[in-house]
């Protein structure tokens, strides 16, 4: 009787089909290790974004609980990821915190007050815009409970001498992004030139920073109006 070759095919089909049909196997059931599905493929990982969605989540628990307040197992709930890939991106909650100070809240500032004057000649009716919105129904999701790093500096007490530091990078990034469009505004002859961009950043940024640390619930129809009211005055006041 004649051998039949050696056939890895048939030999992986014999030891992965139950005992009695391995008699059956035959060339429909073998083992075709030339098809995508022959083997199962291993998990394709992504580092980067399990990195982004521990961010977020860190960002999220921070925002509601503040530095101190924040749990771990809150931000594993919510990103999803194991605690043993966070401890993989970062080697303690104090590193997590100083990622979302870093990458989150610069990100936070583009996004809701710095990128909508990118290219704009008269900025001014564009700042009005901003505070307008912040008692209509297209509010900004990430100013729900307030503005994330006023929520977090109210805070700052608590914080240790390097987190302080942090925050006002933060800070100084903003009040730098917003005074070089006050620049660009004087040179387009929308806002006064004897003002200085820099004082004036930050005292919107105060401004702001008062009205978005009151809770949601002392930020009713009534004060909001108000604060519009005198924050358009002072806009105006820019005018040439």
């Amino acid at each position: 009787m004649t051998k039949s070759p050696f056939s890895i095919s048939s030999a992986l089909s014999r030891i992965t089909r139950p005992e009695n049909d391995r008699e059956d196997a035959g060339a429909e059931t073998a083992l075709d290790l030339t098809t995508d599905t022959a083997l199962v493929p291993k998990r394709v990982r992504n580092p980067d974004e399990t990195r982004q969605k521990l961010l977020d989540a860190a960002f999220g628990e921070i925002r509601r609980a503040g530095f101190g307040g924040a749990s771990i197992n809150n931000i594993l709930d919510h990103s999803g990821v194991t605690k043993g890939a966070l401890y993989h991106h970062f080697s303690g909650k104090a590193k997590l915190v100083n990622a979302v100070i870093e990458e989150c809240l610069p990100g936070y500032v583009d996004t809701i007050w710095l990128d909508d004057l990118e290219g704009v000649d008269d900025i001014l009716p564009i700042l009005m815009g901003q505070v307008d919105r912040l008692g209509g129904d297209d509010a900004p999701d990430l100013l729900k409970g307030g503005c994330p790093l006023a929520r977090l500096a109210s805070g700052a007490s608590e914080l240790d001498e390097n987190l302080r530091k942090r925050i006002d990078a933060v800070y100084r990034y903003w009040r730098r992004g917003l005074a070089s469009h006050i620049g660009k505004a004087q040179f387009n002859k929308t806002v006064r030139t004897d003002i200085e961009p820099s004082s004036v950043a930050e005292f919107l940024i105060a401004a702001l920073h008062g009205f978005l640390t009151r809770p949601p619930a002392l930020r009713n129809l009534e004060t909001q109006d108000a604060f519009a009211r005198e924050y358009a005055r002072y806009l105006n006041n820019l005018r040439p």
